[in-house]
């Protein structure tokens, strides 16, 4: 009885990573499914107003999306989606002006030279084979950067040092749509 019961032990000791992973992985769905529904709510309002949503209310730095929510809701959406870790709207973790802190974020952002003529959205993930960007100390993307010139990663990997699509924590993990 006492070797089933150790066995039994093994077995779920194997077993919670990967069920936690794939719960990581399944949040992850949820966030990239919310960030095309947000993608298609902001080219939806630009069309209709003629301009990007949060303009002149700092959209010239990464922002939270709650900042915009009113903004998103009056483009068709229904509501502005929610965090599946928890339960928090699109927006900032902690408020800190550091794109390292942020679950969600929106800028407006260059292409071609031309200024304020696309955005970006990022919200942070959990497992790397749903992350396509890499944040590492002291480097993010900016509204001076051109669209044009940003490299996503097709692959992201662990490693001791962060570079390029390369990563050595967790926190550093995230889902970039460029449009």
């Amino acid at each position: 009885m006492l070797i089933v019961i150790v066995i039994i032990g093994i077995l779920i000791a194997a077993l919670l990573p990967r069920m936690q992973a794939a719960q990581g992985r399944a949040r992850d769905v949820a966030r990239k499914t919310a960030l095309s529904q947000v993608q298609s709510a902001i080219v939806t309002y630009q069309g209709d107003h003629g301009k990007w949503p949060g303009m002149g209310s700092g959209a010239e730095t990464w922002i939270g999306l709650d900042v915009i929510s009113d903004e998103l809701i009056s483009a068709w959406m229904t509501n502005v989606p929610v965090d599946p870790l928890d339960g928090t709207t699109l927006a900032w973790l902690d408020g800190s002006e550091s794109i390292t802190a942020w679950q969600y974020g929106y800028i407006v952002m260059q292409r071609n030279g031309t200024s304020n003529a696309w955005f970006a959205l990022m919200a942070k993930t959990e497992v790397a084979g749903w992350s396509n960007f890499v944040i590492c100390d002291g480097e993010h993307l900016t509204d001076t950067d051109d669209l044009k010139d940003i490299q996503l990663c097709s692959a992201v990997e662990e490693g001791s040092t962060c570079w390029d699509c390369t990563y050595s924590a967790a926190s550093q993990l995230r889902y970039v749509i460029l449009y």
